[in-house]
């Protein structure tokens, strides 16, 4: 089972600092995630419902799905909400949450884990 599995809604896809980068800006209700994407594998629009899941075992995808494994290795309180980090192997992951993944309990500092974001419509 999941640690996180979220619906969302892809709000904005802008460029990221590098050439070929693009940020992938999710609303989750009550999380955010910001999520680098290389250009050449971007399959999402602005508007598209998809699925948000951050797991420590590898979840059912498709090809029409991006998944990619990597760490979760930073979580700092800033203001009112958590920051954490998943480093896909360079691709970086930011969730902005009430509660913090490492400070709820639900992930640790280094662990192994999976995200997808997977189509619903």
């Amino acid at each position: 089972m999941p640690e996180i599995e979220k619906e969302c809604k892809v709000i904005s896809k802008v460029p990221g600092s590098l050439k070929g980068l693009k940020l992938l800006n999710l609303d989750c209700g009550d999380i955010t995630a910001t999520v680098d994407l290389v250009q050449e594998i971007d399959i999402f629009d602005e508007g598209n419902e998809v699925t948000f899941v951050v797991s420590r075992d590898k979840p059912n995808y498709t090809p029409n799905d991006f998944c990619a494994h990597g760490y979760l290795f930073y979580e700092k309180k800033s203001d009112d909400a958590f920051v954490s980090l998943i480093s896909l192997y360079g691709l970086l992951v930011k969730i902005v949450s009430n509660s913090g993944i490492i400070s709820s309990g639900i992930l640790n500092m280094m662990d192994h884990v999976y995200v997808c974001i997977k189509k619903l419509n």
